[in-house]
């Protein structure tokens, strides 16, 4: 150590990225103290998680100076199926990235076991706006597609990212993959005025005076919604060489949406995060990417709903419908047979709820994990008026009826809810991590429970279809240790006629919703 000698340190930190830091250096024995101390440092500093920008210098493993794939022996540490704040999340889609491009398409069905995309992956059912899994994105569009063209054009897009990851890192010496504001300019572009103007003129009426849409009309409305986002954000395409089409705008907003990522070092001990700029994002593309005629309006309160006259006071009883997905594109829902139901004797109102996030209820309108503290305090205040409350909601929306039964002070109707999220394919949004799917359940649970206690009756409707058994059984499960007499103010319907998920279209076509 009195002499000078080559000395080669690895020391794994835990800076969000789990990157290794290698210093190759003559030195003496007072360099390696000082940087044992600074590593330690960092390490107490960081103890909790990091941005994820601060590690992207390890995306450079090749020694090249150029962008490499994560190592093998690394990519096998980590399950098959990363979330979006995993510490290895962007270097796995980065590497597809680069295996699309390399590898042949005799592999390409190989591919994704290779690289741990999940094996029942069939199709990329992920929306737009809920994934942040850029690699992913390219290798479906590679393997499914139904011309020359379409392969070689999924493979330029690989590329195109590649080279745009590249030069980011070039200019920010190894700390940033992505344009700083790139994420901004996105979400400023879909929130303008004009934009507004422009989703208001594509719905034909307040969607509150129908039950249910069309599928036909949704996917309709929906391929304009998508031209409109992708016309305005051609000039970001183009900056990052992507084609300027629904593969690209994908590919470009799941690439903001990784690079926005906080990565979290305690797997588990955290909601998921977004900085600020992404999270900007996310609300915007929820606010865009809906039938509401008011973007991100999650609240429409109808006074006396469907009658044309009455008095002007508030009724006695609120009912609260929830918004299930829909066909892909979230609308407040129940408008028709509420305002059926309703009379000029005992006139309710209606608060119509919705979660353009597709979350469960559990985003707010900043694009945070903070949604069902929102919503909750927003429902309790509208409901504190009313002497007698009722939930009703389809779905997604028949879990948020659940989720908030404990706020209900009369009945709770919910058609074919989701109880576990855990394995459910409804569920398409990949930042609901596990942490989140568990939450949700367990305040699902503890809230219906809360519900049957004070008297509430809650009613689940379903079919025949195997996950909506097992979703209601589970929930009978879970309430099994209430007082029986109190279990009886939960009473599962199953309806033998219907053998698919969608039951309250079913009764609605028969005149029984």
């Amino acid at each position: 150590w009195t002499t000078t000698c080559t000395c080669v340190t690895i020391i794994q930190v835990r800076f969000g990225q789990n990157f290794i830091i290698t210093m190759r250096r003559r030195c003496h024995h007072e360099s390696i103290v000082a940087c044992l101390f600074i590593v330690i440092t960092c390490q107490l500093w960081c103890s909790c998680y990091t941005s994820s920008a601060s590690a992207f210098a390890f995306l450079r493993s090749d020694g090249s100076g150029r962008p490499g794939a994560v190592p093998s022996t690394n990519v096998q540490m980590v399950t098959s199926e990363f979330e979006p704040n995993h510490p290895y999340f962007f270097q796995r889609q980065l590497e597809l990235c680069h295996r699309i491009v390399t590898e042949d398409s005799t592999t390409a069905y190989l591919l994704g076991d290779k690289v741990g995309v999940h094996p029942e992956r069939h199709r990329f059912v992920e929306h737009s706006r809920c994934t942040a899994r850029f690699g992913e994105v390219l290798l479906h569009a590679r393997d499914h597609a139904s011309s020359n063209d379409e392969y070689n054009l999924a493979i330029y897009n690989a590329q195109s990212l590649v080279d745009y990851i590249d030069k980011s890192l070039d200019k920010s010496n190894n700390t940033v993959p992505v344009r700083c504001g790139l994420a901004d300019d996105i979400a400023r572009c879909l929130s303008t005025r004009s934009m507004y103007q422009f989703r208001k003129r594509q719905l034909e009426c307040d969607a509150s005076d129908s039950d249910f849409t069309p599928e036909q009309f949704d996917l309709e409305l929906m391929g304009r919604l998508y031209y409109s986002a992708i016309s305005r954000t051609e000039p970001y395409l183009r900056e990052v060489g992507l084609t300027v089409d629904h593969t690209g705008f994908t590919a470009l907003l799941a690439l903001c949406r990784a690079s926005s990522a906080i990565t979290l070092t305690k797997q588990h001990c955290s909601l998921p995060m977004l900085s600020e700029p992404g999270a900007k994002l996310d609300a915007a593309l929820s606010n865009h990417f809906n039938a509401i005629t008011v973007a991100g309006r999650r609240f429409f309160f109808s006074h006396h709903h469907g009658l044309e006259c009455g008095p002007k006071t508030r009724g006695k009883h609120l009912v609260c419908a929830f918004s299930s997905l829909g066909n892909g594109i979230v609308r407040h829902e129940f408008g028709g047979s509420l305002a059926k139901l309703n009379n000029q004797d005992e006139p309710f109102d209606v608060l119509f709820v919705a979660d353009p996030a597709q979350s469960w209820y559990q985003k707010d309108d900043t694009g945070c994990f903070g949604g069902f503290v929102q919503y909750e305090r927003r429902i309790k205040a509208a409901s504190k008026p009313y002497k007698r409350v009722s939930l009703i909601g389809d779905s997604m929306g028949g879990s948020g009826a659940l989720l908030f039964s404990h706020l209900a002070t009369e009945s709770v109707v919910a058609f074919s809810p989701q109880i576990d999220l855990t394995r459910d394919n409804h569920v398409s949004r990949d930042d609901m991590t596990l942490l989140v799917k568990e939450k949700f359940q367990t305040h699902l649970v503890e809230h219906a429970k809360e519900a049957i206690q004070k008297g509430v009756r809650l009613f689940v409707h379903r079919g025949r279809e195997s996950s909506d058994t097992k979703h209601t059984d589970q929930l009978m499960n879970r309430l099994a240790s209430i007082d029986p007499l109190e279990s009886e103010r939960l009473q599962i319907i199953e309806h033998s006629d219907c053998d698919h998920h969608q039951i309250a279209i079913h009764l609605k076509q028969r005149g029984q919703l």
